[in-house]
């Protein structure tokens, strides 16, 4: 053997003693790496969990509306009506009254300039019902709300022409002029006043086996709100149909309707007709010059089904008389 080849056979031991210590150290040196780095992938985990948990909080509370720079957040306060509801009669007195209790959708449109610039609604049964919010830019609006109680929104492009479907409901209105500043939000509450006329049906009567429909076809009256000046402003032909279920036949029965009173307007036609289920005419009975006034029920009461005529229309005229107080009128037929 050769003095080199002696020399690492010597040293061999020695060689493999440094590579077993530099392995060891490697492992040592993987293992703390190893676990600093799940440490870290853990904390990242937590970070991203949390981003996520604030953001879906962030879309179910609507505090948290994004406000765009250079706007301001607008809060209405839906919360009190001040007059007294169509159910209670001869009240002389008026009190306030949650409008949740009255109703089940609330609409706004915000204009600027005659033209909608912002809406929002919300419906019963969501969170803070009573409270609708939106982000303006600084400047002055028209701001209007309405309370009502049918299905389907009504059209809010015109403030001046809302249009809501022949069949209405009982709706109330907020309608005023807001002005956003640029250093601060506005809350709002705004008190609704009721926007509609009721006109009742009450009969003495009962309702025959052979009718399953009852129409009541009416004109003089508008479905389409002056939000400005709280009135009606069409001249609307106005159908609503009522079907009668089995329990309702053989007893008496009450139909009402909804309608906006117009400034020029000189009361209510309305044709009653009862409708067989093979569609044919059972009778009519017609009310002329049936009065409308804003938060007042003309209420009816009589034999509905027994005066009327399969033939011919049966005219009911009357004298009724009005006042400025919240009240039913009643009238016999």
């Amino acid at each position: 053997m050769n003095t080199k080849n002696h020399a690492v056979a010597e040293d061999f031991p020695n060689y493999c003693q440094r590579v077993s210590k530099d392995s060891l150290s490697l492992r040592i040196e993987c293992t703390l790496l190893k676990t600093l780095l799940m440490k870290a992938l853990t904390y990242i985990s937590v970070f991203l969990m949390c981003l996520l948990f604030a953001s879906c909080q962030k879309v179910a509370v609507d505090d948290d509306i994004d406000v765009p720079e250079g706007k301001n957040l607008v809060t209405f306060n839906v919360g009190i009506y001040q007059q007294l509801p169509f159910t209670e009669v001869n009240a002389a007195k008026t009190r306030a009254q949650d409008i949740a209790s009255l109703c089940k959708h609330l609409d706004l449109a915000v204009y600027q300039g005659g033209e909608r610039v912002a809406k929002a609604s919300k419906d019963a049964g969501d969170k803070d019902f009573n409270t609708l919010s939106i982000a303006l830019s600084p400047g002055t609006y028209h701001a209007v709300i309405l309370a009502h109680n049918q299905d389907k929104s009504p059209t809010t492009t015109d403030a001046e022409k809302i249009g809501f479907n022949s069949d209405m409901s009982d709706t109330f209105l907020w309608s005023q002029d807001i002005t956003v500043t640029e250093d601060k939000g506005l809350d709002i509450d705004a008190n609704m006043h009721r926007a509609v006329a009721m006109v009742r049906i009450v009969t003495t009567d009962v309702v025959p086996d052979n009718v399953s429909t009852v129409q009541l076809y009416y004109t003089g009256g508008s479905s389409t709100l002056n939000a400005l000046t709280g009135e009606g402003c069409v001249n609307s032909r106005q159908t609503v149909k009522r079907s009668v279920s089995d329990d309702m036949k053989g007893k008496t029965a009450t139909f009402e309707i909804y309608t906006f009173p117009k400034s020029d307007s000189k009361g209510l036609k309305l044709v009653v007709t009862a409708i067989a289920a093979n569609g044919q005419t059972v009778f009519t009975h017609t009310f002329e010059n049936v009065p409308v006034v804003r938060n007042q029920v003309t209420q009816y009461k009589g034999a509905l089904f027994t005066n009327g005529s399969a033939e011919s229309d049966t005219s009911s005229k009357f004298r009724i008389t009005t006042d400025d107080e919240w009240t039913t009128v009643d009238k016999t037929f």
